[in-house]
């Protein structure tokens, strides 16, 4: 009886001897291992507590996850200890460990932890002063926000006001005019029409301008109350602008003739035509067609007589409308 127990503490001590030689199983290297990683995650959870707080609670979530993890941690601490060897920063070799752990891909040199850029952004000032012991100073320019990628803008310039337009009657310029007197109720003047919308009524030749000439068929020099614009026969001759027919009529002069009142004291007139198109009375708008190109009358050929007046003062037609050159 007491050989048997003496044989069986033999083997017992055999045994255990046996164990201690025999190297650590993978079980138990696991075990050993997650102890490190909770005390390196521990001091990066210290470091860290003074830098981004706000990421305490997810530390823990995944040092919780970890410690129940069969992880081939050796590869990991190889290359923490390869990173730390080539005094690449704590943060820096950190990160390149936990991307072993959790898996991913090395993040490059030049790019910054993801997790770490928010809360840097929050409040620059004091973190980077921070981030600097831990973080290369290259690295922290990444984090410094772009202020040109979305400048200020500018605000738009608020367009030139149109200007005011002049009230009717108003003189825009003086005429240099030296030649003799001119008739009463006849000026060389611009004068303002205002707001009135206007048009030519018929864009041709000047044959005849405002102002003293000799009379083509007379020859006596005399003032010519109008402007004759040359166009062909039965051509079409439209209103100079909105307004009412205020008469119509015909005589050995002017032939069949018509006069428009465009309010505000201004009228315009229309002579030698060939045709009246419109009645007394009636309302017509710019660009309509009044009255037809003729020759009737006293003329030399067909054309239309164009007038102008403000308030009985005739005016140059020719500074209201355009002609062809001859």
């Amino acid at each position: 009886m007491e050989a048997r127990s003496v044989h069986a503490r033999a083997q017992a001590r055999r045994y255990t001897t046996r164990q201690r030689e025999q190297p650590w199983d993978r079980k138990e290297q696991i075990r050993f291992i997650q102890l490190a990683v909770c005390l390196v995650l521990f001091c990066a959870v210290f470091i860290g507590k003074g830098v981004f707080p706000q990421r305490l609670v997810q530390v823990r979530d995944q040092m919780s996850r970890l410690i129940g993890m069969d992880t081939d941690f050796r590869m990991a601490f190889s290359q923490l200890g390869e990173s730390l060897a080539r005094q690449d920063s704590m943060l820096g070799g950190l990160g390149e460990f936990c991307v072993e752990v959790f898996g991913g891909t090395t993040l490059p040199d030049t790019q910054v932890l993801p997790s770490v850029q928010p809360y840097i952004q929050e409040s620059r000032a004091g973190s980077l002063a921070c981030f600097s012991q831990y973080i290369p100073v290259e690295k922290l320019s990444n984090l410094t926000p772009d202020t040109d990628a979305n400048p200020t803008p500018e605000p738009a310039a608020e367009p030139d006001p149109e200007p005011a337009v002049a009230a009717v009657g108003t003189v825009l310029s003086r005429a240099s005019y030296d030649g003799p007197a001119l008739p009463e109720n006849y000026t060389m003047d611009h004068y303002s029409l205002g707001e009135l919308e206007t048009m030519t009524p018929l864009l041709g030749t000047l044959h005849s301008t405002y102002g003293y000439r000799d009379h083509p068929i007379n020859g006596v020099y005399q003032f010519h109350g109008g402007a004759d614009i040359g166009g062909q026969e039965g051509e079409s001759i439209a209103a100079f602008a909105d307004g009412k027919v205020d008469y119509i009529g015909q005589d050995d002069s002017y032939g069949l003739y018509l006069q428009l009142d465009h309010g505000n004291g201004i009228k315009s007139f229309y002579a030698h035509c060939s045709k009246l198109c419109v009645s007394k009375g009636q309302l017509v708008a710019m660009g309509e067609k009044i009255a037809e190109v003729g020759s009737t009358g006293n003329a030399t050929g067909p054309h239309l007589h164009l007038e102008l007046k403000l308030d009985g003062m005739h005016l140059d037609p020719t500074q209201y409308v355009e002609t062809k050159s001859p």
